[in-house]
């Protein structure tokens, strides 16, 4: 069929795609676009256009009005990208690490995070084939995948969750898209073996089946004093995707997928005391602050001084064990007039992990959690043509809740009079939304965009912390005397844009309105703090103009996206962490973990940049940067709450965010003689500027200093004329050590750890493709 419509356009100016099987997309090839000859009667243009579907349907990045960095399965295979913290590495101003341990992801963008311990009120979200995925399967092994998308800035309208700094698509190769079956093995140093594989079978005519699976092993970066290696991989998972085409108006793609995780899980290394701490007085110091020996923090902090940097105290062995399931299904009926889709998504998340939370052998800060969660999402969505106008609208609903024990053990400055600790939280969340949008033309090369939603949300269930009981279910929470707590919310957000076009390149202006969820704080508050039982949902207003375009000059050619933001930030949720009895109530029961407020307004504003430069055929230069100032603008805390803010809460940092962030890359590719095939040799530099772990701006140890990384591939393309990829490749080529993220922060506990970034890595894959 692309043959044949290739045919009808030929020497007509337009160029055809195939978007999936069965649907292409024919557009106007852009001058100087080059020709390549793909059978010896059939001449296709190819061009430097990308597709992207931040509308939720396919387009050229030059008709969208937003900044999407499009990643395809060539350059995620060239970085040794497996997972998304190795996307962000190569993207500037995203950040995907480990939040106080490796079980807990945490996604920033434009400098906002998610919080401590609420698994749904999420500031970015990620989409595997269309279908949210929890927080807890967010830095999942990523294996056959055809493409990344990561769209910056609010995704408030049409994406199935409300996100406030942005969304990250994953597209796995679906079947029957013409992408060979093919074995891939791996092995490099600290232990690492990985072998990943994909097999495409039809079944029967308009039925074909592809299955996918990556197996991985590798030792640990960190040593405990033990020897034991910490931070190991030890994962399984498989894919199976059934795709029904028959070339008729209905299209279905069933997806199923699981991942077994058996793994010790990063251990934390003494990075600080805090000197002032609220923890260190007369009480605690014979067992934490005893002035010297196994009873004194000080004393292993200068222990850590004279380790390995490597090295850690712990004196828990970190566990961290995933059970992930996934169900998904895409059914589409009609064509680009009316389209009628239906996503539907069942995900299940069971973790457990064990986590020295101090680094040290001292009981100040040590836990294990066990969470089993479900989540079932419904998308309807109808799009289609009316005239000039584009429109989609639609219904989305999520549910999320417990699907087994959800209890975390803890054990903070343990001493006789103060036993470990169970806290439990057996929250659901439902979110309902409708939501439309549309697309028309008001000019010659003038587009608009305009698009509202409303999205109604609850949360309801059982919390509860006792140092006797742990309930293993929310009937058994109520029973033992938790709250039944409520909260609902709702919000209107909306997306207006227009976008100019001047042949290759566009100009757009967006503003949009996203919000963040609202919720309630856990367990029953007393004393004090009675009044802070729930918080409102956080939303954020932005203003973003950009420019995209192509550019083509003799034997060079480029592309170039920029854009510039500003973030208004209200309602913003803050976390605080109150001491034991904070609210005067001398009842354990009523004491939080974290105390969630609506505490300040904010602004952020930034610079996103991408270019890209072609010269001829074999080299490619790629440059990327992110530059962001956010800062807080008002301080609404209530007095009672002022020392939980620090000394000074306005000039407070926000965590995770690098003032500036960029990559450069560069490629060349090298024919060899006669049919040896074709070597490339890649190199890549990423530099990110200081980073707070902490809001505290006055702490030193809390503070990851400006680095760079340095990477670099040699790779052997169609080895001696067979379908054989052999790759060389290195990552952090220097040894830089770094925090990738903190673990506890806070002077409530004395002790600061950190989790340090990957070190250097060198390995060799091999891939053969059964063409």
């Amino acid at each position: 069929m692309a043959e044949a419509l290739s045919r009808m356009t030929q020497g007509m100016g337009l160029s055809v795609r195939t978007v999936s099987p069965g649907v292409y997309l024919i557009f106007r090839a852009p001058p100087g676009a080059r020709k390549v000859r793909h059978s010896p009667s059939v001449a296709v243009t190819e061009t430097p256009d990308i597709l992207v579907s931040a509308r939720r349907r396919p387009e050229h990045d030059l008709d969208v009005p937003l900044l999407v960095n499009h990643v395809d399965a060539l350059v995620l295979e060239r970085a040794a990208v497996r997972t998304l913290a190795d996307l962000a590495r190569m993207t500037p101003g995203f950040v995907a690490t480990g939040q106080t341990s490796s079980a807990t992801p945490l996604l920033v963008m434009r400098g906002q995070r998610r919080s401590i311990s609420d698994e749904n009120r999420l500031p970015l979200v990620v989409y595997q084939d269309e279908v949210p995925l929890p927080n807890p399967a967010a830095l999942s092994p990523l294996f056959d995948i055809a493409s990344v998308e990561v769209l910056r800035g609010p995704q408030g309208t049409l994406f199935g969750r409300n996100a406030t700094s942005g969304a990250v698509l994953l597209r796995s190769v679906p079947p029957g898209a013409g992408v060979p079956s093919y074995i891939e093995v791996e092995t490099g140093n600290y232990g690492l073996n990985r072998l990943e594989g994909a097999m495409e079978l039809p079944v029967t005519h308009g039925l074909t089946l592809r299955v996918s699976g990556q197996r991985a092993r590798r030792e640990g970066y960190t040593r405990l004093l033990s020897g034991v290696r910490t931070d190991t991989v030890h994962t399984d998972a498989m894919r199976a995707g059934l795709r029904f085409d028959a070339g008729g108006p209905l299209r279905s793609t069933t997806t199923f997928d699981l991942l077994n995780a058996d793994e010790k899980g990063a251990a934390l290394i003494l990075a600080g005391v805090y000197s002032g701490g609220s923890v260190r007085n007369a009480q605690n110091a014979p067992y934490f602050d005893c002035g010297a020996g196994e009873c004194d923090i000080d004393d292993y902090l200068e222990i850590q001084k004279t380790l390995r940097r490597r090295t850690s105290q712990s004196s828990v062995a970190p566990q961290f064990q995933r059970r992930f399931r996934g169900f998904g299904n895409v059914t589409e009926y009609g064509d680009d007039a009316l389209l009628i889709r239906n996503i539907v998504g069942l995900r299940s998340t069971q973790v457990h992990y064990a986590l020295d939370g101090d680094g040290t052998p001292l009981p100040i800060n040590d836990s294990i959690t066990d969470a089993h969660l479900r989540q079932w999402t419904e998308e309807l969505q109808v799009q289609g043509r009316a005239g000039s106008l584009r429109y989609i609208a639609g219904l989305f609903y999520l549910d999320s809740a417990p699907d087994g024990p959800v209890v975390q053990t803890m054990s903070r400055l343990v001493t006789p009079d103060n036993p470990p600790t169970h806290a439990v939280s057996y929250q659901t969340f439902r979110s309902a939304a409708i939501f439309g949008q549309v697309t028309v033309p008001i000019a010659t090369g003038l587009v608009a965009d305009a698009g509202l939603r409303y999205t109604g949300e609850k949360v309801s269930g059982c919390a509860l912390r006792s140092a006797s009981v742990a309930p293993l279910s929310e009937r058994e929470c109520l029973e033992e005397g938790g709250p039944d707590a409520r909260s609902r919310s709702g919000r209107l957000t909306w997306t207006l844009a227009l976008t100019r076009q001047f042949g290759n390149h566009s100009v757009y202006f967006t503003s949009r309105r996203a919000f963040r969820s609202g919720g309630f704080n856990t367990p029953a508050l007393g004393g004090t703090l009675a009044g802070f039982q729930t918080f409102r949902p956080e939303t954020l207003t932005d203003f973003e103009i950009g420019a995209k375009g192509r550019l083509h000059l003799a034997e060079l050619s480029g592309s170039y996206t920029v854009a510039a933001y500003l973030g208004l930030y209200d309602d913003v949720q803050r976390a605080l962490f109150p001491d034991v009895n904070f609210d005067g109530d001398d009842d354990l029961a009523t004491d939080p973990l974290t105390l969630y407020i609506n505490s300040a307004k904010a602004r952020i504003a930034g610079l996103d940049a991408d270019f890209a430069l072609d010269c001829g055929a074999r080299t490619r230069l790629t440059m990327s940067g992110s530059w962001i100032d956010a800062r807080y603008t008002r301080v609404d805390a209530p007095a009672a709450l002022a020392a939980l803010l620090g000394s000074d809460p306005l000039h407070n940092r926000f965590t995770y965010t690098p003032s500036f962030s960029g990559t450069v890359a560069l490629s060349h590719k090298i024919a060899l003689p006669g049919t040896l095939g074709e070597a490339e040799i890649s190199a890549d530099y990423t530099y990110v500027s200081s980073v707070r772990l902490t809001e505290r701006p006055t702490e030193d140890f809390a503070r990851q200093p400006a680095y760079g990384l340095l990477g670099a591939s040699i790779a052997w393309r169609r080895a001696a004329g067979l379908p054989v990829d052999i790759e060389v490749w290195g990552r952090n080529l220097t040894d830089r050590f770094y925090a990738s993220a903190g673990g506890t922060l806070n002077p409530a506990y004395t002790a600061a750890t950190i989790i340090p970034g990957p070190p250097r890595t060198v390995g060799i894959r091999l891939r053969y493709s059964f063409e």
